[in-house]
């Protein structure tokens, strides 16, 4: 068994993305309508931005001589980061409350706005975000107004605290005359500082008002569109790829010959199904290319053995309905049209099938010609074949190609027997596969399916090579696995693959069916 990994090089990543191309469409396509539908159906936000500018008042003056105090200088971005928390505190949203004498709750409007750091120009940027453009823009400028008010207030308290310190001083330097007279000037010159930045003190500007915005911040049809495509196709992608790795059926010509270890000679369409290869038997003749996949089968099945020529070959599957009796029929009807003799053989005596798809009499069959009641000549029975139908052009009806008339001889299975086994491998029958491989230039035995009954097991001794039916999306890995396990128990025969019920769509259909 090969132990090739299931995604070893690009082209198994994109045999996969083809095959799941439907469910990858699908998940796109429902992310992509969804984005769209939530966009569509969003109300829509306006965005009014504001920006404010803080400045230290005690920065600017340059009290010395405070007994060993100092002011704490900050970084602009850090006293930035340290006033874009004033703008949304409760005392401001309760003066924006009463300027904009709204019924919105105080908690509403604070949910409306948000403040951060510009880290370009260090300015506090406030946004307001709301459903009509205008009230945007009067909360943004309301919140930068009262952020202005109560930013004044508390730098004028801290001038106050500062006046109130130094004044004190300047009473201690006053009693301690004449020692401290030099003291004395100095803080009578910070206390006139103090004093007059009292009445002009600003430490907050606003460096821009905020306007009416034109157009909504969201929803964004276009963005979330094309945001919900890439993630409905990265989900895609994943879904396609777990959902691939859990199915455990097999679906192309690599992935058989990987389980089975055969070398694949043929694809066949699930079209083909329902035809008996070219049995005239009352049903419309099949198409010439669909008929094309089994003269493929013949010619690869006669180098299957390296030059030598294979007289008898047994055709089966691991499970029914794979399409065995399909490719038995077919591949004998095909040979037949090369000019082979050819004698097809119904051994699966289980659930005979040739009498209701090729036209011919169940009985007598193999079975009463192995338990002595038919002779050789009662049992065989010669099938008309017909040719497969030309198409000459896309508008054109499909012609029958003129030529002579083709036939094969065919074996049913005859009677219901309970030693269906027995029979099988019985000195009676390995007579009969001798004598007929003499006489025909190519014996084709439709057999059971090997894991289902032991029947076919008995066959593969007597017959000089085995194709194996496999049928896309339905034959998982086990069950090819387990066929492979079956034939290795056995002697060795020159074995080959057969992939069937390929669908449009499927790899290697559009190449050997044009359409």
């Amino acid at each position: 068994m090969n132990e090739r990994p299931r995604y070893a090089t690009l082209g198994d990543y994109l045999r996969v993305v083809k095959r799941r191309r439907l469910l990858i469409a699908a998940i796109t396509l429902g992310c992509f309508v969804a984005a769209l539908s939530i966009s569509l159906t969003q109300s829509s936000v306006y965005v009014a931005s504001a920006q404010l500018q803080f400045r230290d008042p005690l920065a600017d003056l340059n009290l010395v001589g405070l007994g060993g105090e100092s002011i704490p200088e900050l970084a602009p971005n850090q006293r930035s980061a340290a006033n874009a928390e004033l703008v949304t505190r409760p005392e401001v949203t309760r003066q924006v409350a009463q300027k904009l004498d709204t019924k919105v709750s105080p908690d509403g409007l604070r949910g409306s706005v948000d403040a951060r750091v510009s880290p370009q120009t260090n300015l506090v940027i406030l946004e307001a975000s709301w459903g009509d453009a205008e009230f945007a823009s009067d909360l943004a400028n309301a919140y930068a107004a009262a952020a202005k008010e109560v930013g004044t207030e508390e730098a004028r308290q801290r001038l106050d605290d500062a006046e109130a310190s130094v004044r004190a001083q300047v009473t201690e330097a006053r009693e301690d005359l004449p020692a401290s007279t030099f003291r004395l000037g100095v803080l009578e010159q910070n206390l006139a500082q103090v004093r007059s930045l009292v009445d002009i003190v600003e430490p907050v500007q606003i460096a821009e008002r905020a306007e009416v915005p034109g157009a909504p911040a969201s929803p964004q049809p276009v963005r979330n569109s094309i945001l919900g495509l890439s993630i409905g196709l990265i989900l895609g992608l994943l879904a396609a790829f777990v959902r691939d790795s859990l199915d455990r059926r097999l679906h192309s010509a690599q992935e058989v010959h990987d389980e089975l270890d055969l070398p694949v000679l043929g694809r066949v369409g699930e079209s083909a199904f329902s035809y008996a290869g070219l049995a005239r038997n009352g049903a419309a003749p099949i198409l010439e290319s669909e008929f094309e996949a089994f003269r493929m089968l013949r010619m690869n099945l006669s180098f299957l053995a390296g030059g030598r020529q294979l007289r008898s070959i047994l055709v089966t599957s691991a499970l029914a309905e794979e399409g065995k009796s399909t490719v038995s029929m077919a591949l004998a009807s095909a040979a037949a049209l090369a000019g082979q003799r050819v004698l097809l053989v119904e051994s699966d005596l289980r659930k005979p099938s040739f009498s209701r798809r090729l036209g011919i009499a169940r009985e007598p069959g193999l079975t009463n010609y192995l338990v002595g009641s038919a002779s050789p000549s009662e049992i065989l029975q010669v099938v008309e074949l017909t040719k497969p139908l030309l198409v000459t052009s896309a508008n054109s009806p499909p012609r029958a190609d003129p030529g002579t008339n083709v036939s094969m001889v065919c074996i049913a299975a005859g009677s219901p027997v309970p030693t269906a086994p027995e029979l099988l491998q019985s000195e009676r029958f390995r007579d009969f596969l001798g004598k007929v491989s003499k006489a025909y230039d190519l014996v084709i035995l439709d057999g059971s399916p090997l894991l289902a009954v032991s029947d076919p097991l008995q066959i593969v001794p007597m017959v000089d090579g085995v194709l194996v039916c496999v049928r896309a999306q339905q034959t998982t890995r086990e069950q090819a696995r387990a066929t492979r396990a079956a034939l290795d128990h056995l002697p060795q025969r020159p074995a080959g693959a057969v992939l069937t019920g390929l669908r449009r769509g499927d790899e290697g259909y559009e190449y050997y069916y044009g359409y």
